[in-house]
């Protein structure tokens, strides 16, 4: 068998590390980027033999979590003749893409209820196999249009009383002639001592910090350690990045992917994202089509049931049964208290007890989410497959591991380990305003649906449903905006209401002709994928010591370069693979692509440099 060999040590041997090979590869790879990659510079690319329905194989799948990852390892499983069943804790599908009706609020708007998310959720461009597998399942996209842009920094420069606004363009060029376009644009305009608008573009510190990321080969597991060990602010400090780059840049990109701080987000969570997205077709964003139950969730649930499976919601897996080293069944529902007991269907938590709640206590979705749990749900029920497969978020996840009976064993205890990021989803209403327009005038280059805030107390990315998602809400001058709060420690005891009035008055720092809001609602969610340092070296591969259990989702490590969203797909087609494979079925086997547009350009960056200091 050929042994594999790394994207460096392949440049190497094609004569890339030869003298003169920078400049060959230059001429190469933008005469390749030109000329091939048809379908990676595809909005959607287009796989024809992924597209399959095979017949019954006659073996069961249990799928443990119906969030994203979940969903899609059930399609493409149920493609491939399992049966799958899905249990789902939650009465809502979708994880961390969830949608829910809310009857009370903005009823003057939504008379049949409005439609929360879990949060607002981008779609990148090098999300190659997310968008293969949208394509195939005739799923739309939100797009940006060529004078709007997902990337818009504004920085409150506290010692000067001084907004900095930095916005960069959706490039219109073809590829690869969109880079030289980029290459046009003015660089960031930063605060500095030499005055507020310095551009730091050709500082060395910089281009050599940048160079770095650029280069970053995610195949090198060594390089991919050592960037796990320190956060991204001690990496870009030992380095040399200017600080004003990391404070005003760097700060806002990190609360908007990872809901934490230069000071807390690993270097690796960082670098993994630039690197994916350090090409303009790459780096571009849309948005899934509002509401997502309707044009993504339900139809995938429809596609599973359709080929036979099922889910089962309100099924909150609580123990394996295992049989000569392979687990033969799951049981749900075991530890529900007799008495009262009541349970939110957005995020699946019981509550105890005969106190009231205006909303739930953990996630806040109003408490006409929260239902007694009927009798019939008490009773604990279970589950037999031939295979296992854990779709689950890490808090899910680690509950579940620690009631297994194999916990001792070094893949497991890793679960454990894990780390998880918490937001506040603050959304504000506006009505009889348009402040927002006024503020980021439509047609004007200044205009913007959201933008990163850097320098601010409360304020993190922020965005107006108003003038993307829904925006039959600005012709009748409402404006309805989000703000993703990463800081939450701050707001530790603080009511909703509290918690609104301060996001609301940092706002109008940014738009100061807003209105008080009308009406305002807020999630707390407390499952989001932790990327602090360390992490990286806790995270499990799919295929678990034990032959038919599995783990899939954006938290579960895989060769492929690969985050978020792309990793939930990433990680669930391959281990639709793996049950092929186990199955010796050759028919149906997925075809995975690269995540990000392949480049021989800035491959070869990484001959040159290093991320390490």
């Amino acid at each position: 068998m050929a042994r594999n060999i790394s994207r460096k040590d392949f440049l190497k041997k094609s004569g890339g590390y030869a003298a003169g090979g920078l400049g060959a590869a230059a001429v190469g790879g933008t005469a390749y980027s030109y000329l091939g990659n048809a379908r990676y510079k595809s909005e959607f690319p287009v796989v024809p033999g992924n597209h399959v329905a095979l017949k019954p194989n006659g073996k069961k799948v249990l799928v443990l979590g119906g969030g994203l990852a979940g969903l899609q390892a059930a399609c493409e499983m149920a493609d491939r003749g399992f049966e799958v069943t899905i249990l789902e804790k939650t009465g809502v599908p979708g994880g961390k893409l969830k949608a829910w009706k809310d009857l009370h609020f903005a009823r003057k708007y939504f008379p049949d209820g409005y439609v929360r998310e879990h949060g607002l959720h981008g779609v990148w461009g090098f999300y190659k196999n997310l968008r293969e597998f949208l394509a195939r399942h005739k799923v739309g996209l939100n797009r940006f249009d060529s004078d709007e842009s997902f990337y818009y920094f504004i920085s409150n420069y506290t010692e000067r009383n001084w907004l900095i606004q930095n916005k960069t363009p959706h490039p219109t060029w073809p590829v690869p002639f969109d880079r030289l376009q980029m290459l046009l644009i003015p660089g960031m305009k930063l605060p500095s001592t030499g005055g507020p608008m310095a551009d730091l573009a050709g500082t060395p510190g910089l281009l050599r910090s940048l160079l770095k990321l650029w280069g970053f080969d995610y195949s090198d597991r060594e390089e991919r350690l050592f960037l796990d060990t320190l956060t991204f602010k001690d990496w870009a400090e030992t380095v040399g990045m200017p600080p004003e780059y990391l404070k005003h840049y760097f700060e806002g990109v990190a609360e908007m992917g990872y809901f934490m701080g230069t000071e807390e987000c690993s270097a690796l969570a960082i670098a993994n994202f630039i690197r994916l997205a350090v090409t303009p077709a790459d780096a571009r964003i849309d948005y899934y089509e509002w509401p997502p139950d309707e044009t993504f969730l339900n139809p995938m649930i429809k596609h599973v049931i359709e080929k036979g499976g099922r889910i089962v919601y309100n099924s909150e897996v609580t123990g394996f049964k295992l049989n000569n080293g392979r687990v033969v069944g799951v049981s749900t529902n075991e530890h529900i208290p007799p008495g009262r007991v009541r349970r939110c269907r957005v995020c699946g938590n019981l509550i105890t007890g005969n106190q009231q709640h205006d909303h739930c206590p953990f996630c806040g979705a109003h408490h006409d989410m929260i239902e007694t749990v009927p009798a019939q749900e008490k009773i604990a029920r279970y589950h037999e497959a031939d295979y296992f497969v854990v779709a689950m978020d890490v808090p899910g996840a680690r509950k579940l591991m620690s009631t297994f009976e194999l916990r001792d064993r070094k893949y497991f205890n890793n679960i454990m380990n894990l780390s998880t990021a918490t937001i506040l989803c603050v959304n504000l209403l506006y009505e009889n305003s348009d402040a927002w327009e006024r503020r980021f005038p439509d047609r004007d280059y200044w205009n913007a649906i959201n933008f990163f805030p850097t320098g601010f107390k409360v304020l993190g990315f922020t965005s107006n449903w108003s003038a993307k998602q829904i925006p039959q809400l600005r012709s009748k001058k409402v404006d309805l905006i989000e703000v993703q709060v990463a800081q939450w420690q701050q707001f530790a005891g603080s009511s909703f209401r509290e918690i609104a009035e301060a996001v609301h008055r940092e706002l109008k720092v940014v738009v100061p002709g807003l209105p008080e809001p009308s009406d305002f609602y807020i999630n707390r969610w407390d499952t989001y994928t932790g990327f602090r340092p360390g992490d990286e070296r806790n995270r499990p591969g799919i295929q678990s010591p034990i032959d038919n259990l599995l783990f899939i989702g954006d938290w579960v490590s895989v060769d492929q370069h690969s985050v978020f969203m792309e990793r939930t797909n990433v990680t669930a087609k391959m281990a639709t693979n793996l049950l092929l494979e186990k199955e010796g079925q050759s028919d149906g086997k997925i075809e995975i692509l690269k995540s990000g547009t392949p480049d021989w350009m800035v491959d070869s960056l990484s001959l040159f440099t290093s991320v390490k200091v």
